[in-house]
């Protein structure tokens, strides 16, 4: 913090006279650095500064009281806002005008008694202007002045009619993402984002199939190392392609459940925002930016970081278990700390576009549109994801109140809760469908999704209790064994023996003799014989066909080499292949 000479330094000779005249001194001097020094000398006295305030209105004595109690600083534009804008006037205006003998607000009351100063710091959040109060500035002992204001406290709310919780379906639902990108790699642009057709590719299987949730899925897994991003050689101009990177990735599936879900938390609460511009490959995911409601133009940043950490730190002091209304934390955040995301105060700087309006959401009287949204996108998106916070609907099913579950308290209290979810084992039934409950560990379902194709859903209450999930996610996941899963992974290297071996395993040994009887015959006689309709791939250069067979997303639409130039080409595959090498840029003719 500056001291008072060093501030009154800053003033003109002018601004100092009318200082001192208010003040009570009398200078002895037109040099500006020795009328500051002495206008410091006298300002520093013990009663100086109770005298001033006492000659001040009571609206300037809660302002320079408020600005005390918040550590002698603000940001100019947050003071402003509470207590009035200090006007700009040039030496010759104040000496003709002596615009101290009439203040228009309690901020220029406190600025022409030389009570607070302003000046642009970083203190960690960015460069920014400030008012403050000088540090040697004595606070007057004597005088009755506000105190700190007392925290406002988030009231509770009634428990709602109906509630959702998501448990571990993110991780679940990432798995799934997992096996899919690993055999087709998707396709992002430089704002990470998804094309649709992948996409929809993605939404098969999913327990929650929300696009924005996929992005959300795909960047955590981009930000913890599961999937890296590589440019796509002849690829499409601003496009990255997704590459599992198997160990990080196993690693991971391998852990727990409460490992797995922590670990998603943790990848989303330092996730920052991707610079705009760098490489695809660089991850980042901005909640801000993401929101439905609102459309990001230009190139200007913020930090999503410091936002997250503020509306977590509310949410650290709320009682595990207890329901608390998305409006009221939202009223109580904006009455206590209304610049979480914007520490200089200014709100001005933003192009953000309103998508239902079409206009744009600029000031501080936008506040509700902007930072009201994003608290609540925040509650209702990200943390209801990740099963941090469960959620209560009204019966005109908007979200209306929230609470931490468990594992939300247990993450920002950084321990771990008392009962962790035991793993479950999967079931197989005499129709060849396997239920996978939703506590199956990850590597099984992983390894599961290798050799089966989704079934369609029916009633399997009681495999795994998990009350309070949304009344449309079932308590597992199905699975079909079928010839053409089978033969797919036996094209992967998978082979019967493995995948009876495999479910005996998960199952606890209870996979039925006919299911038992069919996987071990596959072996002997699944493809004994084999007709295949299809087509030749040709080209002139065989290191395009090298190329392409080593390119992830070219190689599992190959089939048998027939030369250095020629390959076969399933008919099932025909049409994908030649989108791909379109994409790729390539030139094909089929003849």
């Amino acid at each position: 913090m500056r001291t008072l000479l060093v501030s009154l330094t800053d003033h003109p000779i002018a601004l100092l006279r009318g200082i001192a005249e208010l003040r009570g001194v009398a200078l002895a001097t037109n040099v500006r650095d020795d009328a500051a020094g002495q206008l410091a000398a006298a300002l520093t006295e013990p009663a100086a500064t109770e005298t001033a305030l006492l000659a001040c209105s009571a609206a300037a004595q809660r302002a320079w009281a408020a600005l005390a109690a918040v550590g002698r600083r603000m940001p100019a534009p947050a003071f402003a806002r509470r207590h009035g804008v200090i006007r700009p006037a040039g030496p010759g205006k104040l000496e003709r005008e002596q615009i101290w003998l009439q203040p228009e607000s309690p901020a220029e009351e406190l600025w022409y008694r030389g009570l607070v100063f302003r000046a642009f710091a970083d203190f960690g959040d960015g460069p920014a202007e400030y008012i403050y109060i000088p540090e040697d500035l004595p606070a007057p002992p004597g005088l009755a002045l506000a105190a700190r204001p007392t925290p406002a406290v988030l009231p509770q709310t009634q428990p709602p009619a109906h509630t959702r919780q998501a448990g571990n379906a993110l991780a679940v639902d990432l798995c799934t993402i997992l096996a899919a990108l690993r055999d087709r790699p998707a396709r992002l642009d430089f704002a990470g984002r998804l094309r649709q057709t992948d996409v929809t590719y993605l939404q098969g299987g999913l327990l929650l199939a929300e696009p924005l949730r996929i992005e959300f899925a795909v960047t955590l897994s981009r930000a913890a190392g599961w999937l890296t991003l590589e440019t796509a050689p002849r690829g499409a101009a601003g496009y990255g392609r997704t590459v599992f990177e198997s160990q990080p990735a196993t690693a991971w599936l391998r852990a727990t459940h409460w490992e797995q879900m922590t670990a998603l938390f943790a990848a989303w609460r330092e996730a920052a925002d991707a610079i705009p511009g760098r490489p695809v490959a660089e991850a980042g995911w901005n909640d801000l930016r993401r929101l439905p409601e609102l459309q990001a133009e230009g190139s200007w940043r913020n930090d999503p970081l410091l936002a997250r950490r503020a509306i977590l730190g509310v949410l650290s002091s709320l009682a595990p278990e207890t329901w608390y209304g998305i409006g009221d934390l939202i009223a109580v955040i904006k009455a206590t700390d209304p610049d979480f995301q914007r520490p200089d105060g200014n709100y001005t700087g933003w192009y953000l576009r309103d998508v239902e309006t079409g206009g744009y959401l600029t000031g501080f009287e936008a506040w509700d549109q902007v930072e009201g949204r994003l608290i609540r996108f925040v509650i209702t998106g990200p943390l209801f994801w990740l099963g941090a916070v469960a959620l209560g609907d009204a019966a005109d099913g908007r979200v209306q109140s929230f609470r931490l579950t468990p594992a939300g308290a247990a993450w920002l209290s950084d321990k771990a809760p008392a009962d962790l979810p035991r793993p479950a084992h999967l079931t197989v039934g005499e129709d060849f469908v396997v239920a996978a409950p939703l506590l199956l560990p990850l590597l099984d379902r992983f390894r599961l999704l290798r050799f089966t194709e989704p079934a369609q859903p029916k009633d399997l209450e009681g495999l795994v209790d998990l009350r309070g999930l949304p009344p449309d996610m079932p308590n597992a996941t199905r699975h079909r064994i079928t010839r053409g899963s089978l033969a797919r992974a036996r094209n992967a290297g998978v082979k019967g023996e493995a995948i009876l071996q495999f479910l005996q395993r998960a199952s606890g040994g209870r996979v039925p003799a006919r299911v038992a009887a069919a996987l071990s015959r596959w072996d002997q006689h699944g493809g004994a014989v084999r007709i295949q309709r299809g087509a030749v791939l040709r080209v002139e250069d065989a290191a395009v066909l090298a190329n392409l067979r080593a390119d992830p997303a070219i190689a599992p639409l190959l089939g048998d080499l027939l030369s250095a130039q020629a390959v076969l080409v399933s008919e099932t595959h025909l049409r994908k292949l030649q989108h791909a090498l379109e994409e790729l840029g390539y030139t094909t003719r089929v003849e």
